[in-house]
């Protein structure tokens, strides 16, 4: 009776096994409850892959915390050539932990904000220490020098906000709508720009997905009709089609006006990753002015107008990224920085030009920072500190190189309150 109680068990757990195997392989019940339970909120948005001729097809990839790296004896600024960067204060966040860090051009740390809660994304630093983040899909807060709570805004924002000279946040969220004529059946994921007040009320709404529909380049909105609801690769349903997944919106302050009306006061500078586009958008009605990218781009991130006029960007590629600058009354390309596969972020990335004429240039998803010359010659570095499980260098979402002039809650020690 024993030998047969012993093949019983034997028989229940292969049979347990094979149909967690099926299960698994086949998406079937109970695979769909199990993930319900564990899986995370918004993980059932299908992301559009952005194609363009001139690359091949971006594979459909779920964002990751960082990447691995073998070299683990490169942590904070391993090349500084003082004579050569621009000097100042360097402000990023780490995609895993609720925090963003000032650190000086050594690599010390001069001041740090902390709030329990989700990863922090973009994250904005005024003068008097305050500092505006977003918390990816959950909220839009700000905090003092101390980082206690000043006020917070629930919703869908994601990515990128900006920050105008007269205080209004410009910031992209989204949510999901039906919208028959693009698709029959699952909800469509609308991006849009809420403009709100520097306490965090709700001024107005723009519509990002309007904006494209009823342009002249609508033609350039994925075809998805056809797209059936099991679809993603972990075996969830497919609730929500990201067709546009804009990731940047800049306000231009008018400053370059002169040199053509496009660059006029309220215009917006936008990137839509899944049109492999970047435009310039009147602020107002939303009419798309100025557009480039598809056949040229591949999921680029953070375009930024600069002081000549033209626009610099991170484009992701497929297998190497490059950063760009466009003069739009051209649309030529003036200057790159391409170094070969050894530079690679496909899923995030962002530029800054320095006023002393060099770039500085977040390889996001390695976790490096690079100071290059017009010339393309790297005058500093920075790696990630931050590791996590298996050799994983984190993520930074994005560094800010600022000067220190322009953060007196420092005070003259050079370090902010409780430091």
């Amino acid at each position: 009776m024993r030998w047969m109680r012993l093949v019983l068990v034997v028989l229940l757990l292969s049979g347990a096994f094979a149909w967690g195997f099926l299960c698994y392989r086949n998406r079937i019940f109970p695979w769909d409850v199990l993930q319900g339970l564990v899986g995370e909120k918004h993980k059932d948005r299908m992301e559009i892959d952005a194609r363009s001729p001139a690359f091949d097809p971006l594979r459909a990839l779920p964002y990751v915390d960082g990447t691995f790296d073998p070299d683990h004896t490169s942590r904070g600024v391993i090349v500084n050539d003082g004579a050569r960067s621009f000097p100042g204060l360097n402000l990023y966040a780490t995609r895993t932990s609720g925090s963003a860090r000032l650190v000086d051009m050594e690599g010390a740390l001069v001041h740090e904000w902390k709030r329990p809660g989700g990863a922090w994304m973009e994250v904005h630093l005024f003068g008097n220490g305050d500092l505006l983040v977003t918390e990816k899909d959950r909220r839009l807060f700000k905090v003092d020098a101390r980082s206690t709570l000043l006020w917070e805004v629930r919703g869908r924002f994601h990515h990128d906000f900006w920050v105008t000279k007269e205080g209004d946040i410009y910031a992209l969220a989204r949510h999901a709508e039906r919208i028959p004529e693009i698709h029959p059946d699952i909800p469509v994921v609308v991006d849009e720009i809420q403009v709100r007040g520097p306490d965090g009320e709700l001024h107005r709404t723009l519509s990002l997905l309007d904006m494209v529909r009823r342009s002249r380049y609508a033609f350039l909105l994925p075809e998805v009709s056809g797209i059936r609801r099991k679809r993603l690769r972990n075996g969830r349903m497919v609730n929500e089609l990201d067709i546009l997944h804009a990731n940047h919106v800049e306000v231009f302050d008018g400053s370059l006006a002169g040199l053509s009306p496009l660059f006029a006061k309220g215009n917006l500078l936008l990137s839509l990753r899944s049109l492999n586009a970047i435009l310039i958008a009147d602020g107002r009605s939303l009419e798309i002015l100025w557009l480039w990218g598809p056949t040229n781009l591949t999921a680029q991130h953070d375009p930024r107008l600069i002081e000549n006029g033209h626009i610099l960007v991170f484009d992701n590629g497929v297998r190497a990224s490059r950063v760009l600058e466009i003069d739009p009354l051209s649309n030529r390309v003036t200057w790159r920085y391409a170094p070969g596969e050894n530079f690679f972020s496909r899923r995030r990335g962002s530029v800054q030009r320095l006023p002393n004429g060099n770039t500085l240039i977040t390889e996001s998803d390695r976790g490096y920072v690079h100071e290059v010359t017009p010339e393309g010659e790297v005058v500093w570095r920075f790696a990630n500190p931050e590791f996590g499980e298996g050799g994983i260098r984190l993520v930074i979402w994005r560094m800010t190189r600022i000067p220190r002039e322009n953060l007196p809650f420092l005070g003259p020690g050079g370090r902010g309150p409780g430091k």
